[in-house]
């Protein structure tokens, strides 16, 4: 093999290895620009969800968008009032094609009954931290009370 060959498969390799990067580099950055527009319409999707949320007695008080791989946006409650449960059945049935709204009023429920159920003396429910991703996670918060 002489120093032209050489030469001329280095030329090649160099070449193929560019074509490479750049077509993966395009693919990163047009699998980005997707993930950006998916991420702004879930955004939406959920703030939009708002309004019915708050029929549960349960405010959006902050929200938290996760940009990373895989995204996820986080979600702050306040409980303002208890509902009674037809209401949010009624709720849930007049609602049975959003399953975000379903999951999230299912996951604000089992929530509000676990810190019902817990006995702490000198803290008091404040609200909680919903993150939808992978993995889905509630963080309920509780702040000490004040003493008499």
């Amino acid at each position: 093999m002489t120093t032209a060959d050489i030469k001329s498969s280095v030329g090649d390799a160099m070449n193929f290895a560019t074509d490479k990067l750049q077509a993966s580099l395009s693919f990163l950055k047009d699998a980005k620009d997707a993930g950006t527009e998916k991420i702004n319409g879930f955004v939406n999707d959920i703030l939009g969800l708002a309004p019915l949320i708050e029929v549960t007695g349960f405010n959006m008080k902050d929200v938290s968008v996760d940009a990373g791989i895989p995204p996820g946006m986080s979600i702050s409650f306040i409980k303002e009032k208890d509902v009674d449960a037809e209401t949010i059945n009624q709720l849930l049935e007049e609602n049975k094609d959003k399953e975000m709204l379903k999951l999230i009023v299912r996951a604000l429920l089992k929530a509000d009954t676990l810190q019902k159920g817990m006995n702490l003396s000198h803290y008091k429910f404040s609200g909680l931290s919903m993150k939808i991703g992978l993995p889905p996670d509630i963080s309920l918060k509780f702040v000490r009370a004040a003493e008499n």
